[in-house]
């Protein structure tokens, strides 16, 4: 009897065993997957500065710069572009002071005040812009507006505490509704700031025994009530009509204290200047804009109107101290200007072959301005009055043609 034959059955039936064993182990069943993978995330991180062409763009709507309080502040994140210290005015490094425009209408600095970040799309600076722009060879600052792709109503609450010397808060609500192919918006800020302003000098003149020095500072007190709504109506894929109206209500107190010593040989003598200002800065403007696609030419027609008003009061009372003695009131000014501006205009722009394009269009506008200054003076008891009114009409046309030909580009106009 061979005793190796039962062992060796034996054997085979062990590895047959651990090999059903194994198979069971690594065996996985059918919808495992669709058990265990609940969901799938794709995240892309987008840049939100790009430069094409020469051009910077900054993409607001999805990126962290949407957080930033004001239009001003988020203009001072681009590269190349300056905010003087007053905020009145902006400037582009190497250009100068820049062209501003929302959408396809010419703005101020008073628009970009009254506009909300949370309506911004995109900023563009184009460097080299075309004769529609009315540039001048002079630099541009492109606002595209954003608009919603879904149906939905969102509002939106912003709050900001900053301190730049001292404490300053912007408070923000925004609401957008849209439905179909209608979107309505609105927008109101309220921001409570205290900006502080300071300047000092000290000279002499030692061989003339003449020296002077004196020191002002201003603290001021300011509201900002910052508004707006729109009305968006996409007629279809290529046009749309649209109603922005937006606004700015400013007052300012604001004391200015300077203390002035002069000396002139044995005459010194100390003044002590207190002026109390008061002062209102009130903003408001409209645009109305319609763009039409005619598909058989593949041409695009773009007409818009746009009115704005801007009314401004300034009360001063002037007080000065000769000597460490009392306060005289020695001024009191009362100040007044305001400015209506009207405009109209088309762009049309036609797709050629070999991508070139030609561009026509017009602008009409009207503007009038009044400035009435009365002053007090105490001392002689007399009154300064000056009145100063302006008005002005334009009407201008540009035609343009553009494209590319192999690697060149070219661009004509009159």
């Amino acid at each position: 009897m061979n005793v190796y034959l039962p062992l060796k059955l034996f054997i085979i039936l062990l590895l047959f065993c651990f090999s059903l064993f194994g198979n069971a182990q690594n065996k996985t069943p059918k919808d495992s997957i669709s058990n265990n993978l609940n969901e799938v995330v794709i995240t892309q991180n987008k840049k939100s500065f790009s430069n094409q062409n020469g051009n910077i763009k900054l993409d607001v709507s999805n990126s962290i710069y949407n957080a930033i309080p004001n239009t001003l502040d988020l203009l001072a994140k681009m590269p190349t572009v300056q905010i003087s210290a007053d905020r009145e005015s902006i400037s582009v490094i190497g250009k100068g002071n820049p062209l501003i425009y929302i959408d396809n209408q010419k703005v101020g600095m008073n628009d970009l005040n009254a506009l909300a970040v949370a309506d911004i799309k995109t900023i563009e600076i184009i460097q080299n812009p075309s004769s529609k722009y009315e540039a001048e060879g002079r630099v541009v600052i492109l606002i595209t507006r954003k608009f919603s792709k879904k149906d939905s109503f969102r509002t939106k609450i912003s709050e900001v505490a900053s301190f730049k010397k001292n404490y300053n808060n912007y408070l923000g609500f925004n609401s957008n509704f849209k439905k179909n192919k209608l979107e309505l918006k609105a927008n109101f800020n309220y921001n409570r700031l205290n900006p502080w302003e300071g300047h000092s000098i000290d000279y002499q003149i030692p061989t003339a025994e003449i020296a002077s020095k004196y020191d002002v500072t201003a603290d001021t007190k300011r509201k900002q009530y910052v508004f707006g709504s729109g009305l968006f109506y996409k007629i279809n894929e290529d046009d749309y009509f649209s109603i922005n109206i937006n606004g700015k209500l400013q007052s300012d107190a604001f004391p200015i204290n300077t203390i002035t010593d002069n000396k002139n040989k044995d005459t010194e003598n100390k003044v002590l200047t207190f002026s109390d200002n008061d002062s209102k800065k009130n903003f408001v403007n409209s645009f109305l804009n319609y763009q039409k696609k005619i598909k058989p030419i593949d041409a695009q027609i773009f007409t818009g109107l746009q009115y704005s008003n801007f009314d401004q009061r300034l009360f001063t009372e002037v007080n000065n101290n000769y000597n460490d003695t009392q306060f005289e009131l020695a001024q009191i000014r009362d100040q007044k200007f305001q400015i209506n501006y009207f405009s109209g205009r088309i762009d049309i722009e036609k797709k050629l072959k070999n991508e070139m394009k030609f561009e026509i269009g017009g602008l009409y506008s009207s503007a009038n301005s009044k400035s009435d200054v009365a002053i007090f003076y105490t001392e002689n008891n007399q009154n300064q009055l000056s009145n100063y009114d302006f008005k002005e009409e334009n009407l201008s046309g540009y035609t343009q043609l553009s494209g590319k030909i192999k690697k060149s580009r070219f661009l004509a106009w009159f």
